[in-house]
């Protein structure tokens, strides 16, 4: 990695089946080039003075973007996969299920549905806004401006793809800081995104660097910013964004607590928090299950059934040498650095019980083995995101006082989980930790899979984040939705009421007059409760009066 220019002062760092194409790119090799601190603002200004010209805003050209995006995946399908192995030491499987397969749905999903998000919407006009009648009321989703997107290093293609491709779905021209850290794959996308083959030059400007670089692009205004990564650093970039009242996305994380209850089916829930522990990019992921909270009476056949999904899933012959059949270290993958799998082993200390694993680790190669501790409130592996595969087990008496346990050490300092995990198939206890633990996100009987779901909002509360995005949401929060009011009454006579109501001088007849049609939406109101039945019932009752006056009209010809 090399910076060409190092004149700003810091204030953070970054933090968070197809066939290969014969044009697909090589895997660069591990350099990244870092932007010129002196060449960022007038980046910026570029990105600014292209936008004011609204070549984004266009239907056609949106949909050509998002086809660009995709075919820069189905292009690069190997060489993409391939960086992935290289940074975080994962095999094709994950880069398949975790980043590429669901990316494509992604911008399937977008590209589907974009003329019908990008339409003005009419919307209802009530009193005294519709005085002047006719008038018409509408929404329309504006293009919010040129974007930052700061995205972080443990799913380097979803989430960066996802904010980018939504942020130009909705019109903005976007800048891009992308984590230093997984250098593979931001030199790839960075040349990708660059090289004018995939998308407009225009649309996407490429800044990379440390926390320098991601310091200077905080002195700027931006329309919209968009950040994933911890919390440390939300905190700066929302004080950041603050001084020019931006809207700001954060989709940070936290400690995500798994309820495992009497009425769970111990055997179900074992196998799938194992898998989403360790599967799961080896616990590098904000949707990471963190610790368990178990009641005694299932403890024991919760942990033995634990043990012998983590021996079944990863046996400790996969973790020595590249065992993957691409290089991976089996199905566990790496950690993202050296000094985060210090960071991580070292949370294991006395304060916790070692029931699973433990040993194995090696560090100087990043890798941590997947470990199961038995944990207190007061142990160091409860104080912060553990962010690798160790997962905690607290046990507690009932359902009751695992619920205070989250409030007491978490909910209440506002400290909410970006997500929720219940593993019980009583609706009842379900209810009643979902009623009891706010987050940003919740799954029952399943783990992080949810979070793959684009017709859902996703986000965070509290210190996990602020804002949500994905699909329509993310459509919604890169635009702003302008109202409008068109009245096409041009009346200027006193003989119009609407004109005699509404001008000075005021007097007791126009207020009566005003209070009388303001009571209107009270009468009529209920009447819109009765419009499905109104619309079944009116045609029979028209019909049966028609009828009775066609007999009507024969009896008095016949009399007559």
């Amino acid at each position: 990695m090399t910076r060409s220019d190092s004149s700003s002062t810091s204030l953070l760092s970054s933090s968070k089946n197809n066939d290969s194409n014969s044009n697909e790119k090589t895997v660069p090799s591990p350099s990244l080039t870092y932007t010129p601190i002196s060449s960022i603002s007038p980046l910026i200004t570029e990105a600014r003075t292209s936008y004011a010209t609204h070549f984004t805003h266009p239907y056609q050209f949106r949909l050509a973007q998002l086809d660009g995006i995709e075919r820069l995946i189905r292009d690069n399908y190997s060489a993409l996969s391939k960086t992935i192995n290289l940074d975080l030491g994962q095999g094709s499987m994950y880069a398949e299920a975790f980043e590429l397969t669901g990316m494509l749905g992604r911008i399937s999903y977008a590209k589907s549905n974009l003329r019908q998000w990008m339409t003005t919407q009419s919307v209802p006009t009530p009193f005294p806004v519709n005085l002047n009648m006719p008038v018409q009321s509408q929404l329309t989703p504006y293009p919010r401006g040129v974007a930052l997107i700061i995205s972080p290093w443990n799913l380097p293609i979803t989430l960066t793809l996802t904010p980018l491709l939504e942020a130009i779905a909705a019109g903005n021209v976007c800048v891009l800081k992308m984590s230093e850290k997984c250098v593979h794959t931001t030199s790839l996308l960075t040349e990708l995104l660059s090289s004018g083959k995939y998308l407009d030059q225009r649309v996407v400007k490429v800044v990379n660097g440390e926390a320098e670089e991601a310091t200077e692009l905080l002195r700027h205004r931006f329309d919209v910013v968009s950040y994933t990564g911890g919390e440390m650093v939300g905190r700066i970039v929302n004080e950041a964004t603050a001084k020019h009242l931006t809207p700001t996305l954060l989709e940070l994380g936290g400690k995500n607590p798994v309820f495992v209850t009497k009425n769970a089916d111990i055997a179900c829930a074992a196998m799938r928090i194992a898998w989403g522990k360790v599967t799961g990019n080896a616990g590098q992921l904000c949707i990471s299950p963190d610790y368990c909270l178990v009641e005694a009476s299932v403890k024991e056949e919760f942990v033995e059934a634990l043990c012998k999904a983590m021996d079944e899933f990863y046996p400790v012959s996969s973790y020595s040498g590249n065992n993957g059949d691409d290089g991976s270290r089996g199905d566990v993958g790496k950690m993202i650095s050296v000094e985060h799998a210090e960071r991580v082993v070292s949370m294991v200390d006395s304060t916790c019980n070692v029931i699973y694993g433990g040993k194995h680790h090696d560090t100087k190669e990043r890798f941590v083995a997947p470990t199961i501790v038995e944990a207190t409130a007061d142990s160091t592996v409860m104080k912060d995101e553990i962010f690798g595969p160790i997962l905690a087990i607290v046990t507690v008496p009932d359902l009751d006082s695992a619920i205070e346990y989250v409030q007491t050490n978490f909910s209440s300092k506002g400290k909410h989980p970006l997500n929720l995990y219940l593993f019980t198939k009583s609706k009842k206890e379900q209810q009643q930790i979902m009623n009891a633990i706010p987050s940003g996100t919740c799954a029952i009987n399943d783990v992080i899979k949810h979070s793959a779901n684009y017709y859902v909002p996703f986000g965070g509360i509290g210190t996990s984040g602020l804002g949500a995005y994905y699909g329509k949401f993310g459509f919604d929060f890169f635009s702003h939705y302008r109202g409008s009011l068109l009245v096409k009454n041009h009346s200027t006579s006193k003989l119009d009421p609407a004109v005699w109501m509404q001008f000075p001088p005021y007097n007791d007849k126009k207020i009566f007059a005003f209070r009388s049609l303001s009571k209107l939406p009270l009468i009529f109101g209920p009447l819109k409760r009765i419009a499905p039945v109104a619309k079944v019932l009116l045609p029979v009752a028209l019909g049966g009066l028609l009828f009775w006056a066609g007999i009507m009209v024969e009896r008095l010809k016949y009399f007559g």
